[in-house]
């Protein structure tokens, strides 16, 4: 499953990189995010592995996030692992002056019983929509 989702965020792309850096603004937008533990490698560099927990409904989910390419100003990708899904989350930023232009790309593959979850693609275009909005409301109002 793939899909692209394009947001003008009414920031410049350089308060951009360095908010969508910084893991203590991660809560700020994601308010289920709890923690990041790097496992591996030299944090926030490529091929560093880190633990993202989180935290819903009283229950306390886990994603292991490896950087797999860092060219900055114009592009961060990560894979993201969990039981039965992978996905890679493909962003760049486009500079346009006072805004930016944010372009994520993600492709999902489904493994085990998580197939099933391959056929609600929009769920996952809403909730990703949803999560870059968060973002986009709490960075503007950061800066």
């Amino acid at each position: 499953m793939k899909y692209k989702i394009e947001l003008k965020i009414d920031i410049t792309r350089e308060k951009m990189l360095v908010l969508f850096q910084d893991v203590d603004f991660m809560k700020k937008w994601q308010p289920s995010f709890q923690s990041l533990d790097v496992l591996e490698g030299v944090p926030g560099e490529v091929g560093s592995r880190s633990r993202l927990s989180y935290m819903s409904n009283g229950k306390t989910s886990e994603i292991i996030e490896t950087i797999i390419l860092k060219e900055l100003p114009d592009r961060f990708d990560f894979l993201y692992e969990t039981k039965g899904v992978k996905n890679w989350a493909r962003n760049r930023f486009v500079d346009q002056g006072d805004q930016v232009l944010w372009i994520a790309e993600h492709e999902f593959q489904f493994s085990g019983c998580m197939k099933f979850f391959g056929l609600m693609k929009g769920m996952f275009v809403k909730q990703t929509t949803k999560d870059m909005n968060a973002f986009k409301i709490v960075a503007e109002l950061e800066n």
